[in-house]
Order: structure tokens, then sequence, then C-alpha cells
């Protein structure tokens, strides 16, 4: 008996919240799409991003060219006392310098980003999406099996971008 009235107070709960959740019409309740890479590339500023990444693909290549070889007598186990330390130090100069490069990227691309963001939210809204998601991001975990083009907001969001 006990059950049955549990039963009876949600269903009439339910009951009575449908028609306030059916007034509601106004709220969005559209799951927009993006694709992230493409709203990064096409921001007016990316140029500064691609010449941050020239600059460390320039100074790190040496550096790679000279690791190469090292860690692959490191990886056979066929190096000497004196290679391993010059190993490790060239390891430590590369990790250090990536790490300045990741630094470098990440100032410039942290305005970038935000810019994007707001022109993502500013789209959604004025289109009625409460949701925006990355396309990538949905696809590669699976999250999403199905979305029909009509949800994509990339290029709306690249004009807004422009202006």
């Amino acid at each position: 008996m006990k059950r049955f009235s549990l039963f009876a107070l949600l269903a009439a709960g339910l009951t009575l919240l449908t028609p306030q959740l059916a007034q509601n019409k106004n709220v969005a309740t559209r799951i927009g799409f993006v694709d992230a890479n493409a709203l990064v590339q096409a921001h007016p500023d990316y140029k500064k991003v691609q010449e941050v990444q020239a600059q460390a693909k320039k100074e790190l290549s040496p550096l790679e060219e000279r690791l190469k070889p090292l860690d692959q007598k490191v990886r056979a186990g066929q190096v000497t006392a004196k290679e391993r330390q010059d190993y490790e130090a060239l390891a430590k100069s590369y990790q250090d310098t990536l790490k300045k490069w990741q630094e470098r990227q990440d100032a410039v691309l942290k305005p970038i980003l935000e810019e994007v963001d707001q022109a993502i939210a500013k789209v959604a809204k004025a289109q009625g999406f409460a949701v925006v998601m990355s396309r990538q991001v949905a696809a590669q975990s699976g999250l999403v099996v199905y979305a029909d083009d009509d949800t994509d907001l990339t290029q709306a969001v690249i004009r807004e971008l422009k202006r």
C-alpha cells in the first residue's frame, strides 16, 4: 500500500508540473555544433599563432635532429655513458624550449579562444540554441551519433568573427 501511495504522489506531482513545463515554450532547447578548429583558424588573428608555431619549429627542428640518433641508441641499449649524458642534456634542453614555445603560443591563443567563445554564445542565443558542442568531441566520444546539418553553427560563427 505504501508503494502505491508513493507512486500516486509522484504521478500527481508530475501531472501538476507538466502544464508549467509546457508553458515555458520560449526556453531554447536546440543543440548545435561547431567545428572548433575551423573557428580558431578562421579568426583574423590566427596568423599570429602560425607565426609562433613557425618560430618554434625553426628552433626545435635542429634539437630534434640531434636527438633522433641518440634516442635510437638509447632505445637499442647501445649507448655509452657520455652519449647518455649528452642525450639527457639535449632532451632537457628540448623540453625546456618546447615549454617556452607552448607558453608563447598559449598567450597568443587565449584571446582568440575567448573571442571564439563569445561569438559562439552570441550566434547560439540569436538562433535559439541552448547548448553548443564541438562536433569533433561529440563524434569521437560517441555522445552524438546523428546531427542534422541545420544544427551546424560553424559558418554563422565565422561570419560573426569577421565583423
